[in-house]
């Protein structure tokens, strides 16, 4: 029996999105997933989920959902988007920012709008919040660009009232395409790993579950104590770069040995110089190699966010799955 909370779930078909219909699906919420590309063989056989195929660039992908969902959605939760390193600013715009503007046009109780810690930058930080930190002013990719403009968008037309922001950090987990896979990439073909620069891998490595990102999802799509607010969501636990590595090599390669190597943050700038410029030449989405420059700013940053705000909204959603998921918490 399908549920009267509905949610529409852009991006599904991705890494976070379809972490979050799993977990609206498990609470028994009828979900709509809009998928653009690749289906999750698993979405075909959850509960009350419908699928849309469509992007959320079309031009008339409104028009094409309405009918399909027949009411408005309680919740939209805007996952889609695309987060990479290298490409042109245009892609960016009309994915990471048009889109939010599309969306946020929908009759609906809340918008949920997945964003990005990179909006602060990507410097050392030592535990700063949400409310401390402000935007950076000269992002270093079109990715943080967006997501920046999104924010300053959605606060400036709707209602406190009508959304909330979450800021995931380096998400992690099953069904990962992008983080990891890099890492392993780069370790499948190198003995060594490497680190850039004055903190030689004991800065840390912001690493964000899934399930979490998908947990805060749904807890803030139920209830209103965070409505207008921006949450960061990372791991409490403190992983530093070198250990995520090494992590990760455990996994993949338990019976391989590695060393560790500390360069110059100079030469991975100009590695990352070289490799952002190339991809970009060609017209890629990713990256001809590691690091970008984008990546090797990551790598060699302290990215020490607060997670305060989110340990808030994970009691909540334990309280939520205790009640039977009743929302409107005070």
């Amino acid at each position: 029996m399908e549920s009267s909370n509905t949610v529409l779930i852009t991006g599904a078909g991705g890494f976070i999105g379809h972490h979050i219909v799993r977990e609206f699906a498990k609470h028994n919420w009828t979900v709509y997933a809009l998928i653009h590309r690749q289906l999750p063989e698993e979405l075909n056989h959850l509960p009350n989920v419908h699928i849309i195929k469509g992007s959320v660039t079309d031009g008339d992908i409104l028009s094409k959902i309405t009918p399909i969902i027949g009411q408005r959605p309680e919740v939209v939760v805007h996952a889609a988007g695309l987060a990479a390193d290298v490409g042109a600013d245009r892609i960016y715009k009309a994915l990471n920012f048009e889109s939010v503007k599309t969306f946020a046009a929908l009759p609906t109780r809340k918008l949920v709008y997945i964003s990005s810690s990179d909006v602060y930058g990507i410097k050392d930080f030592h535990g700063e919040d949400e409310d401390s930190l402000p935007f950076e002013t000269k992002p270093l990719s079109p990715y943080p660009k967006y997501k920046i403009e999104s924010e300053k968008w959605l606060r400036s037309n709707l209602p406190t009232d009508k959304y909330v922001i979450l800021r995931p950090c380096a998400v992690y987990g099953e069904g990962d395409k992008s983080i990891a896979i890099r890492m392993v990439k780069f370790l499948d073909s190198s003995p060594f790993i490497i680190h850039f620069g004055k903190w030689k891998g004991q800065n840390r490595w912001p690493a964000a579950a899934v399930e979490k990102v998908a947990q805060v999802a749904y807890a803030t799509a139920c209830c209103t104590n965070f409505d207008g607010q921006a949450i960061n969501i990372i791991d409490p636990e403190h992983t530093t770069v070198d250990a995520f590595y090494r992590k990760v090599a455990a996994v993949h390669f338990p019976n391989k040995k590695f060393t560790t190597v500390t360069l110059p943050f100079w030469i991975g700038k100009l590695l990352g110089r070289i490799s952002t410029t190339l991809s970009n030449l060609l017209g890629r989405t990713e990256q001809l190699f590691d690091p970008s420059f984008y990546a090797v700013h990551h790598v060699a940053s302290n990215l020490d966010l607060s997670c305060a705000k989110q340990q808030k909204v994970l009691e909540i959603y334990k309280e939520l799955t205790q009640q039977g998921n009743k929302y409107e918490i005070k």
